[in-house]
């Protein structure tokens, strides 16, 4: 029977930075966008080799105008400060692509930047998704999933070089949400590149304190590992981001800082009403944002799996977990060190199925502990 579904109409796609962003949008594309060709640029040949090699993309150009000419999509998956001579490379290939986008986790600088004629074949994007780990090597198909994909128009591009996007992202598997380029990266600077900072301070404050004679940074727990888990993370990559930001990272910073400076006089005050009533406001947010998140708080509970530090014991669990056909809502890993081994906490919907999944890991022959998500673990 013919696939009579309807279809973007990308047929040729680029993709400029074949990491693991650009790959896994190359691969979604080919698997569920229908794209008949991926041709990639990127200016490292061993990853753009890698690439080829691994069917991510089936031919390579020698540079991002190659790559573009002809494109009826130009994808840019590249760090933000190169985006806009890139766009300006590829919109003036001949013969010229009928749309080009980014990536890039900053909207206003890279749009501001542009050429009218750039402005008028470009639409900036940025997918909520990503992974700890970078290269090509990683890229997988399903990173898209369920992911917003916000989209911010120069008011220039054709509406239907919209809609195009637009249908060409939900193929992905994502949700395509049209914002404003200034409103985006104050978003962003809240919710995305404010933690960045805050585990690099954090990192920095415990790895520089020597307290009753130990290290801060050799007494940490579980809380602070989960908090800093992207401190240090690309540092050129994130030096771009938080100076291209820099003016609604700043704002939101200051934001912070006076809201911290108002909890210190709560504790100076011993106001025990006030730090409750602080500790519950965060936890009403954290249960709307599971709930968004369809995850359910009431029924999450926790599985703590001790692994040992050998090749594939993250993969036997997943495996023990994956035969039984039981959806692992999130996951952690804390590494504590190479003799013992660490803790893989799993987070499963319901205590039936978490309690059946801490039976099936035992009888793996690990360690494992079941708790529901509101125990502390400090």
């Amino acid at each position: 029977m013919a696939d009579v579904r309807s279809h973007s109409g990308v047929h040729r796609l680029a993709v400029i930075g074949v990491g693991m962003m650009g790959g896994s949008l190359a691969l979604a594309a080919q698997e569920r966008a229908r794209v008949d060709v991926v041709v990639g640029y990127d200016s490292d040949p061993e990853a753009l080799e890698t690439a080829l090699e691994l069917g991510v993309i089936h031919e390579t150009a020698l540079s991002a105008g190659e790559a573009a000419a002809y494109a009826d999509l130009v994808v840019i998956c590249t760090p933000v400060r190169s985006i806009p001579a890139l766009v300006e490379e590829c919109v003036a290939a001949q013969p010229a692509p009928r749309l080009v986008t980014d990536m890039g986790s900053t909207k206003s600088a890279v749009m501001a930047a542009l050429s009218p004629a750039a402005r008028a074949l470009f639409i900036g994007g940025h997918p909520m998704c990503g992974a700890a780990d970078s290269g090509v090597r990683y890229a997988r198909s399903d990173l898209f999933n369920r992911a917003t994909y916000f989209l911010c128009t120069t008011g220039a591009a054709f509406p239907r070089l919209y809609e195009m996007l637009q249908e060409f992202i939900v193929e992905l598997g994502a949700r395509p949400v049209l914002i404003d380029p200034a409103a985006h990266d104050r978003l962003m600077a809240l919710v995305s590149h404010l933690p960045h900072v805050l585990a690099n301070v954090l990192m920095a404050q415990a790895g520089a304190s020597v307290i009753g004679g130990k290290r801060a940074l050799h007494c940490v727990g579980p809380s602070f590992k989960d908090l800093t888990r992207v401190a240090g993370a690309n540092p050129p990559m994130w030096r771009d981001i938080f100076l291209e930001n820099r003016n609604a990272l700043a704002e939101v910073l200051r934001a912070v800082t006076a809201d911290l400076e108002g909890f210190v006089s709560l504790l100076e005050r011993a106001d025990e009403e006030k730090v409750a009533e602080a500790i519950a406001t965060a936890a009403e947010y954290r249960e709307e944002l599971l709930e968004f998140e369809d995850i359910t708080p009431e029924t999450l509970f926790k599985v703590t799996v001790r692994i040992p530090d050998q090749p594939g014991a993250v993969s036997r669990v997943m495996n023990t977990l994956g035969q039984a056909e039981i959806n692992v809502e999130d996951l952690t890993l804390h590494h504590v060190n190479r003799s013992v081994g660490g803790d893989l906490v799993l987070y499963i919907q319901g205590r039936e199925v978490a309690e059946k999944a801490a039976t099936l890991l035992r009888e793996a022959g690990f360690p494992v502990a079941v708790a529901f998500t509101g125990e502390s673990d400090e």
